[in-house]
């Protein structure tokens, strides 16, 4: 058996919001993975488009005063979340993901996953980076093979009990919404 077929928790192909960053030397210990609720999560996905042309006009004037408020909102770094729809390959020991940043083998980055967006539920998870691999169609982009490091049991279980294919169906259902009919005939 090789070292990449050694998983002891099956995972699971999923978007999510979701935002990587190195950690500094000085960050590196003590790292315990963990659950945050009840912040601000900000995703830069704009808001589907309405039919009725009066009530598109309404709620983009409350979308737009709702930005205004939140960017005025006295909050703390760690109860907003930026963080784009990424496409994530996750389970309860470890994750792949693809980014444009160059990471190195040994690398420890925290993780920052929203599961659930209203009330906002947000994994903080750490670990450290095993593998990176090219992704030849997308020339730039390095696809990350992460080992979770500091995982509660708490945090694992969330994971575990995330629906990873109702939220796959939601995304889908919502990504048909905004681009009209699919042209390829493609399901996945």
């Amino acid at each position: 058996m090789t070292a990449r077929n050694k998983r002891v928790y099956a995972r699971a192909s999923t978007l999510l919001p979701a935002k990587v960053r190195r950690l500094r030397p000085a960050e590196r210990e003590g790292l315990a993975c963990r659950i945050v609720t009840g912040g601000i999560v900000i995703d830069d996905a704009p808001p589907p488009r309405v039919d009725d042309e009066k009530l598109q006009m309404w709620l983009s004037m409350l979308n737009a005063k709702l930005d205004y408020l939140i960017r005025l909102a006295p909050a703390r770094q760690e109860e907003a979340v930026h963080a784009k729809i990424e496409p994530l390959n996750l389970s309860a020991g470890g994750m792949s993901l693809v980014t444009d940043e160059h990471f190195t083998p040994g690398e420890r980055v925290e993780i920052r996953i929203v599961m659930q967006a209203y009330p906002p539920k947000v994994l903080y998870l750490y670990g450290e980076v095993l593998r990176i691999d090219a992704v030849p169609e997308k020339p730039g982009m390095h696809l990350l093979g992460i080992q979770f490091e500091g995982m509660s049991e708490e945090v694992r279980a969330e994971i575990l009990r995330f629906d990873f294919r109702a939220h796959r169906q939601r995304m889908m259902s919502r990504n048909r919404e905004r681009s009209g009919p699919a042209t390829s005939g493609a399901t996945d």
